[in-house]
């Protein structure tokens, strides 16, 4: 569901990215009515605005004490780990509603899990899909009121999201504020390190986030805003392992409540030439005693007529939890190893390359192409390799 700073920041890059509308051409042989079954016309009836479908590629390479895919005595196993994700977004408007559904699949192949293939029901390989529903009501000029519905279901996890929202904008515009709530409930199958499956258990996840962003001038957007989330529950994946001082391996033990808070700053401004920066600072803190600081940087360009390019850094350096430990005791009531949770910094580094055609088409006005890479490094071991790409059509 879009922010109002997303609005706003997206704003300020079509001013200077986006081309002009394309010059419209005589109608195709079948009308968008017989194409797409709705109607993609003016009028008060449903019209497709755009489908969007992307493919991406995650490979991820490193070494964790949670995992025991690959473990050596005294060292951590292996997290091997490969995403294949399809997905699709559709928007659809009727009059002062907004419909966007997303539909994403995640093919997960894991070394990890597959650790523990032998006793339990984990498989190497895992295959994950989402149906995901927002909508929009343009209550007036000024007031936005947005809703959400989506279910997640995986080999090991079943999950459910409910959310509401709105916005209101003041001084002509210049001014927005936002408010959202959002419930998660999680029900997951639940087993030892060693792979014996011992039930079900839950998770609860409640999530309220204010913002406000201000145009301060016709090129430069501002935005401050605050996430509180709390979780209550089963608040691990069940079958992380924890080295003991004394030898052997224990099942992680996380409390089962966790208040999370997050404070965040954005600015977004125009360059004169056809450019746009934009940056981000983002505080974390929770209960736990995890404590994070992320700074993020991202550099659009206009290339020519039709095309942009985007570069983007990120760095982020968290703490970690007070039991966290690659040596526990075994009497310890609260653990963990998982090199998440760790203290660490990571660094992201990327780009993408896109271009927006017109096309000279009364059922197609314009044609989104893209293709993305991003590398993620981080001081634990962790290596991630994410490669994108995606195909877009506004009607």
């Amino acid at each position: 569901m879009g922010s109002p700073w997303r609005v706003a920041a997206s704003h300020a890059i079509l001013v200077g990215l986006v081309p002009g509308p394309a010059p419209r051409a005589e109608p195709p042989a079948f009308t968008n009515r017989e194409i797409l079954g709705v109607s993609t016309g003016d009028g008060d009836g449903p019209r497709v605005e755009s489908l969007r479908t992307r493919f991406t590629h995650f490979d991820q390479q490193g070494r964790g004490f949670q995992s025991q895919a690959g473990r050596l005595p005294g060292r951590p196993g292996a997290e091997s780990l490969t995403v294949e994700q399809p997905q699709a977004e559709l928007v659809v408007r009727s009059g002062r509603l907004t419909y966007r559904l997303w539909v994403p699949v995640d093919v997960v192949t894991a070394a990890s899990p597959d650790a523990t293939d032998a006793i339990s029901s984990a498989s190497r390989v895992n295959e994950a899909g989402a149906l995901d529903l927002a909508a929009r009501y343009r209550a007036s000029p000024v007031t936005e009121i947005t809703g959400r519905l989506a279910v997640h279901v995986e080999e090991n996890v079943r999950s459910a999201t409910l959310g509401a929202g709105g916005t209101r904008s003041f001084a002509d515009g210049s001014t927005t504020l936002a408010l959202s709530v959002h419930q998660v409930w999680d029900l997951m199958d639940t087993y030892t390190h060693r792979g014996g499956h011992t039930g079900t258990a839950s998770r609860s996840s409640t999530n309220v986030n204010l913002g406000v962003t201000e145009l301060l001038s016709p090129t430069t957007v501002a935005g401050l805003g605050y996430g509180g989330t709390l979780q209550l529950g089963q608040l691990s994946n069940t079958w992380n392992a924890v080295p003991l001082a004394a030898g052997g391996l224990a099942d992680e033990a996380l409390p089962s409540l966790r208040q999370r808070h997050a404070l965040s700053a954005r600015l977004a401004q125009a360059l004169p030439w056809r450019g746009v920066i934009k940056g981000s600072y983002r505080f974390y803190a929770d209960d736990w005693g995890i404590v994070a600081h992320s700074l993020e940087a991202q550099l659009y360009q206009r290339i020519g007529a039709l095309a942009w390019a985007r570069l983007n850094y990120r760095v982020h350096q968290q703490s970690a939890p007070w039991f966290w430990t690659a040596a526990a005791p075994a009497d310890a009531a609260l653990r963990t190893a998982d090199s998440d949770l760790a203290s660490f910094v990571a660094q992201t580094f990327g780009g993408m390359v896109a271009a927006d055609i017109p096309l000279r088409s009364r059922a197609v006005h314009e044609l989104h192409v893209d293709l993305a890479y991003d590398r993620y490094v981080r001081t634990n071991g962790l290596v991630m390799n994410v490669f994108s790409t995606g195909l877009g059509l506004r009607f």
